[in-house]
This record gives C-alpha cells, sequence and structure tokens, in this order.
C-alpha cells in the first residue's frame, strides 16, 4: 500500500531553521519529525522510520557526522541531506565520502532540497497539492477577557495558517462554538461572569469533539490540572512563548488540519 503521507526528519538545533524547514515541507505534504540533537536523531529515526533526512552537520550530541554513522546503521538505503553553515563543512563532507545524498549550505535553498529529495524517491503524493487548496484552514477560538491578549494571539494564530476568532466571554465562547466549529478552543480559566470551567463544560455540551485547552496563570495550575478530567485536551500558563504554543497545537491539531496551515 502506498505511503499516503511521507514522512522526513529534519535535525538541527537551530529552532529558525527547524520552522522553516518544518513549514516548507509540511505544506508539500509530508509529515515533518524533527530533533535538535544527534541523540534526538537516531532515536526518532528508529522509531518512526521516516522517509529521509535532513541533517545540520555540527548538530549537538554525536555530531552530523557520528548521527549519520548510527543512522545508516540503522537503515543504509535511507537518504540523508546534509546541512552546514561553511564552505569548509561542505569541502568536509564530500572530502570524506560520507555517502549523503546531498549538501546544502546555510542559508538553505528549499526549493533545492526538495529536488534533491525527489531525485532520491521521496515525493509527497501527486494529487496532495490540488486537494490542499481545496482543505480549509484550521480553526482556532481564542476565548479571554482581556482584549489585548485576544487581539495579539489572533494576530499571531492568523499569521501562522489558521482561521482565528476570539471571544471575550464564556457566554460569546459558546455561541461561537456553536456557530465556528473550531478545531481548538484556547479558553482562558479565570473570566468574568462565565468562568472557564463552566464554559467548558457548556463547549463540550455543544461540540463534544472540540479540544479545549485551557489557558491560566501559575497560581491556578491546580485548577487548570482539575479541567482535564472534565473534558480539557491541555492547558497553558500565562504567559508562554509562541514557540511553545506552537508545539502545543501541533500536539493536538488533527491530522488533516495540520495539513491544511498555510
Amino acid at each position: 500500500m502506498p505511503e499516503t503521507f511521507p514522512s522526513i526528519l529534519c535535525a538541527d538545533d537551530d529552532m529558525k531553521v527547524l520552522e522553516r524547514l518544518k513549514e516548507f515541507f509540511t505544506l508539500r505534504g509530508f509529515i515533518v519529525l524533527t530533533a535538535t540533537n544527534g541523540v534526538e536523531a537516531c532515536l526518532q529515526v528508529k522509531r518512526w522510520a521516516p522517509r529521509a533526512v535532513i541533517l545540520d552537520l555540527f548538530i549537538p550530541r554525536l555530531g552530523g557526522i557520528g548521527a549519520l554513522g548510527r543512522i545508516h546503521a540503522i537503515d543504509p538505503t535511507l537518504p540523508v541531506i546534509m546541512t552546514t553553515d561553511s564552505g569548509e563543512g561542505l569541502a568536509m563532507v564530500s572530502n570524506a565520502g560520507l555517502g549523503v545524498t546531498a549538501t546544502f549550505a546555510k542559508p538553505l535553498d528549499l526549493p533545492s532540497i526538495s529536488k534533491a529529495l525527489a531525485r532520491a524517491g521521496v515525493t509527497p503524493p501527486a494529487e496532495l497539492a490540488d486537494e490542499r487548496s481545496q482543505r480549509p484552514a484550521p480553526r482556532v477560538l481564542v476565548v479571554d477577557d482581556e482584549d489585548e491578549f485576544r487581539e495579539v494571539l489572533i494576530e499571531y494564530l492568523s499569521g501562522k495558517g489558521f482561521e482565528a476568532r476570539e471571544a471575550g466571554s464564556g457566554e460569546e465562547a459558546v455561541e461561537q462554538v456553536a456557530e465556528f466549529d473550531p478545531h481548538i478552543v484556547l479558553l482562558d480559566l479565570m473570566m468574568a461572569g462565565m468562568g472557564g470551567l463552566e464554559a467548558l463544560r457548556e463547549i463540550k455540551n455543544v461540540a463534544p469533539r472540540a479540544c479545549v485547552i485551557m489557558v491560566t496563570a501559575a497560581h491556578d495550575l491546580d485548577t487548570a490540572r482539575g479541567a482535564l478530567a472534565r473534558g480539557a485536551a491541555d492547558y497553558v500558563t500565562k504567559p508562554f512563548p509562541f514557540r511553545y504554543l506552537d508545539a502545543v497545537l501541533d500536539v493536538h491539531l488533527p491530522l488533516d488540519a495540520e495539513l491544511s496551515r498555510a
């Protein structure tokens, strides 16, 4: 049976590079695994058997060459593309005859990397691009009674390819869920009027499959944990870095919604 969504592993300790790689290849139909060190990269290869690896030469813990040796010990036929910050690094890889599929200097030429993967036989399904253009963006509802917090999140999520809406109260959130049918609800725990726990109960009554992530201050962690027993999928504490929010959303988005992000 053909693989519907082929996976590739991107291994780099630079989070900006990983973000670019993940966004680029997810949009092209790949499931993108990530690793920030060589040991983690080897574990990902062993656990998930990706179709290809994009590996930083100077990644911590084992380094690119050490990780490459262990990856090839797991699967000698696995295509590996090596990336590096320096021309000297490229020359070192070429002169060492390490058996990599291709080498690329940073900043990365992502279309050329995609072509190198294609030459190695690693391509997404041919029909995926047309299917993706017809898919709606994943929907996120931000519920918080702080106007500025909502505005910042809506702007960020919209820029990341989500269809994002907001609600300033628990009552409004229940109405929005019935109309908007969000994949994910970011729900503030402490709000005036209908609080987060009451809103959670009403939201789950209206849309049992909605994924509700509670947003709370650190001193309300016990209450947030208690919300998990009432149907919440997860919780995050304010203030949180956007990178952390990205990771939480990636975990909880359905696969079809994740692949539809622009």
